[in-house]
């Protein structure tokens, strides 16, 4: 994902976000969101639920892992086991499959781009 993109996320959820500059070897958001820019709608969407929720409950949320695998979104999260958060991640990465990662449109069987690269 882009940096301007990164640091906007970082900036609008900044406690979830926390982790995001600390060490590579202590969590995986220390690599960066590890995703193409066309995942930033349902990124930034997750963020927003799961930030209200942290609100809502108390609970010390924390982001550590952003990535693509196997053709859809990872979203790693810490924090005590909510059952709404953890719904909504996989509403996400299901989403995600049906959505270009490098450029956001809905996918068809012809769409296609160049593979992302890896920062």
């Amino acid at each position: 994902m882009r940096k301007e993109l990164d640091d906007l996320l970082c900036a609008r959820y900044p406690a979830i976000f926390r982790d995001r500059h600390g060490s590579r070897q202590e969590t995986g958001i220390g690599w960066g969101f590890e995703c193409g820019d066309g995942w930033f709608a349902i990124i930034d969407e997750l963020c927003a639920f799961i930030a209200r929720r942290a609100e809502e409950t108390g609970i010390d949320f924390r982001v550590s892992q952003v990535k693509e695998k196997t053709g859809s979104l990872r979203f790693r999260c810490l924090g005590h086991h909510d059952e709404l958060v953890y719904d909504r991640i996989e509403a996400a990465r299901e989403r995600s499959m049906a959505i270009c990662e490098t450029c956001g449109e809905s996918t068809l069987p012809a769409h296609s781009h160049p593979p992302v690269r890896p920062h």
